[in-house]
């Protein structure tokens, strides 16, 4: 038989290292809590980057939806166009011819009071040979591109534009990266934006404001910005501003944006549009840069050809 004594300090050897072994300290349990918060927090973190990424996506993919819904009603837009366009510039040109002979009767017998509603017929004529011809832009058709200076279209689209700007009392600035930017499109349709979207940013702003073109170079693309100090586009109508016939003006048949972006996409571009924060519309142009030697050899070969022609 073992002593009592030697029994009760078993028992208390094995409490004791129970309680050493099993029961972890204040520090231990401090660490354990930090880590827990650490991991939560970082967990915390990926989460609301998710849900950001989720939201950021979300709103992509409603763009992308409606760049493709708005490619789509164009291309319908198209063909229906060239079938009306035909059917209405048969009978429009049977219409300028009699009045045109009938203008040059009622000159030879002095009919003064008839001229003046011939006039008013031709005005309205006119008018609806531009809506055929804006509609005619929206056909789908094949585009010779080729390099182009963009400070040289640049400056005709200046000179086009200056009675529009002197009658809006505006001032045209145009600030360009570098003179020898080129952009690979079709001058004329480049032209033809440019010109919309000045004209619209100097309709847009009050008298004695300035119109800004800028320009510069982005990775494989040229950037072409028209910044205006008018009210700016409002929320509600920023998704249509480039669909056909929607417009903000008294005048106008609402083509002239939906043409511009059409244009901008057949060169392998973007037309965007957004609001200034210092208050005004800006309207970006991305188009794929080219090589300004392309624009010279280009020069040279129509020269020769025109030569030996």
């Amino acid at each position: 038989m073992r002593p009592a004594g030697d029994s009760a300090m078993e028992r208390t050897n094995v409490s004791e290292t129970r309680e050493t072994g099993m029961t972890p300290s204040l520090d231990e349990l401090s660490g354990v809590l930090r880590e827990y918060m650490e991991v939560t927090a970082r967990l915390q973190g990926t989460h609301q980057a998710l849900q950001q990424e989720v939201v950021r996506l979300r709103k992509e993919l409603a763009g992308k939806d409606r760049e493709l819904e708005l490619r789509r009603r164009l291309a319908a837009l198209g063909e229906l166009a060239a079938g009306v366009a035909h059917e209405v510039r048969n009978p429009l040109g049977a219409i300028q011819l009699y009045s045109g002979l009938l203008r040059k009767h009622c000159r030879a017998h002095q009919l003064g009071p008839a001229l003046q509603l011939i006039e008013k017929i031709e005005a309205g004529i006119q008018a609806i040979e531009a809506v055929v011809q804006d509609t005619l832009a929206l056909v789908p058709r094949d585009r010779r591109l080729t390099a182009l200076r963009l400070a040289d279209v640049i400056q005709r689209v200046r000179d086009a534009t200056l009675k529009t700007v002197t009658v809006c009392r505006v001032r045209l600035e145009v600030r360009l990266a570098d003179d020898s930017l080129c952009v690979r499109a079709d001058q004329d349709g480049l032209q033809r934006v440019l010109i919309n979207l000045i004209v619209n940013a100097a309709e847009a702003s009050p008298a004695g404001r300035t119109v800004w073109v800028a320009a510069d170079a982005a990775d494989d693309q040229v950037l072409v910005r028209v910044l205006d100090e008018g009210p700016g586009v409002p929320v509600e109508i920023r998704d249509r501003v480039f669909e056909p016939f929607f417009t903000t003006k008294q005048q106008g048949t609402g083509l002239g944006l939906t043409i511009a972006h059409r244009l901008i996409e057949a060169y392998g571009g973007r037309l965007t549009v957004a609001n200034r924060p210092a208050g005004g519309a800006e309207f970006v142009i991305a188009l794929p840069r080219a090589d300004a030697m392309e624009t010279s050899e280009g020069t040279e070969a129509e020269q020769r050809g025109y030569s030996a022609a």
